[in-house]
């Protein structure tokens, strides 16, 4: 069985200043994005062993977390000097726009000391294929042009029935208020 695929992008993050991080963009409803950020204060790398790290994401259309506390939540400290945070981006985390992220760092004995990182931003940015996307198939020129042929006759015949509809009209409005007497006549077959 073949390994998941997934995007990685690496992050340089000090805990008091964003810096200047490359821009990156990320596709909604990908579920193989990473971030790998690596933490220091002043240059120094930042020991996170014994901490809880939050993820917390602001999206264009609101906020959501990933939480290292939490099973399957998405966040993992590790690298060579406990330094680094591992992000499995979820779908849910991100939205078309602009997103921003900051951590939270929880640590002490208790978990009670909290230190919020700077932010960095990245971009989201729509998936060409969705819902409404269309299966190429070869037939495909072939049906469009029966569509079209379609659509011009039904504008043909809609046509037509507004032409017989205002002739009738105005057949109408010539017998209003007139008499009119029929006679009709019956011929006898001939045998």
């Amino acid at each position: 069985m073949a390994e998941a695929v997934k995007k990685r992008f690496s992050i340089g993050l000090d805990i008091a200043d964003s810096g200047a991080n490359r821009e990156f963009t990320v596709v909604e409803g990908d579920s193989g994005n990473r971030l790998s950020i690596l933490l220091t204060d002043g240059g120094d790398p930042v020991d996170l062993t014994g901490c809880r790290v939050v993820a917390v994401f602001s999206r264009s259309d609101g906020t959501s977390c990933q939480d290292s506390g939490e099973e399957d939540g998405g966040v993992t400290i590790c690298g060579a000097l406990n330094n680094q945070v591992d992000i499995d981006l979820y779908q849910s985390s991100v939205s078309p726009g602009m997103v921003e992220c900051e951590l939270q760092i929880y640590s002490d004995v208790d978990l009670s000391t909290l230190v919020t990182t700077a932010k960095f931003n990245f971009a989201c940015r729509k998936a060409i294929m969705d819902g409404e996307t269309i299966a190429s198939a070869p037939q495909y020129p072939m049906l469009s042009g029966l569509i079209q042929r379609v659509e011009t006759l039904e504008a043909s015949a809609a046509e037509a029935a507004d032409s017989a509809n205002a002739a009738a009209s105005l057949c109408h409005d010539a017998l209003d208020g007139s008499i009119s007497t029929w006679r009709i006549i019956y011929y006898a077959k001939e045998e």
